[in-house]
């Protein structure tokens, strides 16, 4: 055989038919992986995302993920308690086996089965909220638990960073069609962020539903290799090609830290505003009333604040889902509260009572907690120590067996 009959042979190898049938193979092949990575937790003794598997270090769970995470921890017949929220309820500066979460499953036995889906800085409506939503026909004894500042306006379709869960969930056609929320969203993608992404990602999402790729490169980069390098907001360098199942939870005993680390000195001013700021533009005082005379009537409601919280109530979940979603309200360390003055103290508690109720009203379930806390059960003005996590799992598990008899999950006693 000839150099030129070889060639011609090669080049007939190579035609383009041949080449675009290959890739195409190849990516229908990917796409079934990314299918069948769905379906897969390859999350071993998962207790929470860390900050090596969320958009911190940019690894992004899908809605597949957290519900492969469900299926493989729960048993049959118990009640599903997801925990949502932001870096309280994910545990920051609790050890795995500290966190408030699991202090909630012990307490509430084997009849029900706690898995904690919060992020740093999320909001109620987002990735857990998704997920819950997303199992609520194979789990339909279910709770949603979340928490928020008392005058916090919730934000519809998850807020901008997590938003994504929310997109994923919607185009894979999990979530429940519902007119008042989808009005909602789409007026807060004009008023606040179609310029940020939002068309990227939500074409991105729903070639997604059809492709799966989000969740074959999330089964990649968790077991086998890492395919982005980073260090944004981690406490260390995501390394390319170690797989995210190699990095350890980096929370700490946050109740081994003196206090002088835990409440430095330093930023006590700048606490003391965060601290005000959660009721200073909730109530304004009457000026020609008298606080010691009458502090009821002292601080007098403004409406601004709060009508924005109950317009956003009512549209952001399905009203189906609204009573079994628990509201937790989380309070400000003690040593900060009893640096206020007597009328801002009373200015705070009138509001996380005003926030309680408007949730209730609203058709949700809320509580408050941490005003009978310690100074000791804090990290700092609103992380809680392992022993702070230990009085909240035992108040959160009172109110969901409460609820769970509510709700018909369980015989009245």
């Amino acid at each position: 055989m000839t150099a030129a009959e070889i060639f011609r042979g090669i080049r007939a190898t190579f035609m383009p038919k041949t080449l675009l049938f290959g890739v195409a193979a190849g990516f229908a092949g990917l796409c079934l992986l990314g299918r069948h990575a769905a379906r897969l937790d390859v999350h071993q003794n998962y207790s929470r995302f860390t900050q090596y598997t969320s958009p911190e270090s940019k690894y992004y769970p899908t809605v597949n993920e957290m519900m492969a995470i469900v299926r493989s921890k729960i048993k049959p017949g118990q009640i599903l308690v997801i925990v949502g929220g932001n870096s309280i309820l994910r545990g920051v500066a609790q050890l795995p086996d500290q966190m408030w979460s699991k202090r909630l499953q012990e307490k509430l036995g084997d009849g029900y089965c706690v898995v904690n889906f919060a992020f740093d800085s999320s909001l109620i409506t987002d990735g857990a909220s998704v997920a819950a939503e997303a199992l609520r026909d194979e789990y339909p004894r279910q709770i949603y638990i979340a928490n928020a500042f008392p005058a916090q306006a919730p934000t519809p379709g998850g807020s901008n960073v997590y938003r994504w869960v929310y997109w994923d969930a919607y185009y894979k056609g999990l979530l429940m069609a519902d007119e008042p929320r989808a009005s909602a969203i789409a007026g807060n993608i004009v008023k606040y962020y179609f310029k940020d992404g939002i068309q990227e990602l939500r074409i991105s999402s729903w070639l997604d539903s059809w492709c799966y790729f989000n969740d074959f490169w999330n089964d990649v980069a968790y077991q086998d290799f890492n395919t982005v390098w980073g260090t944004l907001m981690t406490p260390g360098v995501t390394r390319f090609l170690d797989p995210r199942k190699r990095y350890p939870d980096p929370d700490p005993d946050g109740s081994l830290f003196p206090y002088d680390v835990r409440y430095p000195p330093s930023t006590l001013a700048l606490e003391l505003v965060n601290v005000k700021g959660v009721s200073m533009f909730a109530f304004n005082p009457d000026p020609t009333g008298d606080f010691k005379k009458d502090p009821a009537a002292y601080w007098q409601v403004y409406p601004p604040v709060w009508t924005l919280l109950t317009d956003g109530i009512k549209d952001i979940f399905p009203a189906a889902l609204k009573k079994r979603t628990l509201i937790l309200m989380s309070g400000s360390s003690p040593y900060y509260l009893r640096r206020l003055t007597e009328e801002e103290q009373y200015r705070d508690k009138i509001t996380f009572e005003m926030g309680v109720r408007l949730w209730k009203e609203g058709g949700y379930d809320a509580i408050e907690y941490g005003r009978d806390f310690t100074p000791d059960d804090f990290y700092d003005r609103t992380h809680l120590t392992r022993f702070g996590a230990a009085k909240l799992g035992d108040l959160v598990a009172t109110k969901v067996r409460a609820m769970s008899v509510e709700l018909g999950y369980l015989p009245k006693p």
